[in-house]
């Protein structure tokens, strides 16, 4: 293998030191201000993203913010409404109540003047009844057929009046 032959050795070392200025030229004039270029350009754009995903982030907080504000704001206004609507409720149930109440104290008031009408009928014809029934056992007991007059008299002395 000629590559270990001592004798080769010097003009490998030279074609080895060209090469290697060679490429170290090219690099460095070519290549690596191009990759440089690339670095930079990544940095600017991983710089410019987080630059828009920090300010993302604080218009999602307003965002949120706003959210937050316009819920409570809903949330304060359905209280409110229902509020209202419960109150509204509470005033027509206590005037239903009120017509209610006065509507039965009307009925009663006339269940109790027909009971009363009733009564006294009942009373003016219990009258008639007993005085028909005392005319009639005057009339069997002793034979007397007493007047209506005498029949009043004798029901109002037993009554005590």
């Amino acid at each position: 293998m000629p590559q270990l032959d001592a004798a080769h050795f010097l003009p490998q070392l030279v074609w080895l030191a060209i090469t290697f200025i060679v490429l170290y030229i090219v690099m460095s004039r070519v290549a690596l201000p191009r990759i440089g270029a690339v670095l930079a350009a990544r940095k600017e754009k991983v710089e410019s993203d987080l630059e828009a995903a920090d300010k993302a982030r604080v218009d999602a907080e307003e965002a949120l913010t706003a959210y937050d504000a316009s819920m409570q704001s809903a949330r304060d206004n359905a209280h409110a409404i229902v509020g209202r609507a419960s109150e509204a409720a509470s005033t027509e149930a206590a005037k239903r109540h009120a017509e209610l109440d006065e509507h039965l104290s009307r009925e009663a008031t006339a269940a109790a003047e027909t009971v009363a009408q009733a009564q006294e009928d009942a009373m003016a014809n219990l009258r008639d009844i007993a005085a028909d029934a005392a005319r009639d056992a005057t009339r069997k007991l002793i034979g007397i057929d007493a007047s209506d007059e005498e029949v009043a008299r004798a029901i109002n002395a037993a009554r005590g009046g």
